[in-house]
């Protein structure tokens, strides 16, 4: 048997099981991202709410360092009518932001062109077609990509706005 052969045969078995691990950890998403503070059960309720907030300044900050600063955002010239806040994202909205950012395996507040980046490289590593040699494994394939898909679908939408 040739080396190459020997380093495909390789590859396709260490592919085989990742998918098999993802098909397992399926149920517990959120686990599987981990978390640099821990849980958020350990957290009280003002640490949480601090780290929300430190997270979403940071975040704010990426994202005017990458695309300047919003039209509208340092005063009264917004277009709004003085006194009134601006439309908030519902917490649902904020939850599968941050697990479409997860499941691409990228940075929250990442720009475009890397979201893009990270999924074309997990879809060219986890397309069903290169895994059709066992039907389980198939199957969590296309799981795998339609979740990679969706999850691209909707951070292009709320990075392209």
């Amino acid at each position: 048997m040739s080396i190459g052969r020997r380093l495909i045969d390789l590859a396709r078995a260490e592919l085989n099981s990742l998918l098999e691990r993802a098909a397992r950890s399926e149920e517990d998403d959120d686990d599987h991202f981990g978390n640099a503070m821990g849980t958020a059960d350990a957290l009280s309720d003002a640490e949480l709410e601090a780290e929300l907030d430190r997270r979403k300044r940071a975040r704010e900050e990426a994202e005017e360092a990458a695309h300047g600063p919003r039209p509208g955002a340092s005063g009264s010239s917004s277009g709004r009518r003085p006194g009134t806040s601006p439309p908030r994202r519902s917490a649902s909205d904020d939850a599968a932001i941050r697990k479409a950012y997860a499941a691409l395996e990228v940075p929250p507040g990442s720009d475009f062109e890397t979201v893009r980046s990270a999924y074309r490289t997990l879809m060219r590593k986890y397309h069903p077609d290169l895994h059709n040699d066992r039907p389980e494994n198939q199957k969590a394939a296309n799981e795998l990509t339609q979740k990679l898909t969706d999850s691209y679908k909707l951070l292009e939408k709320k990075l392209r706005r």
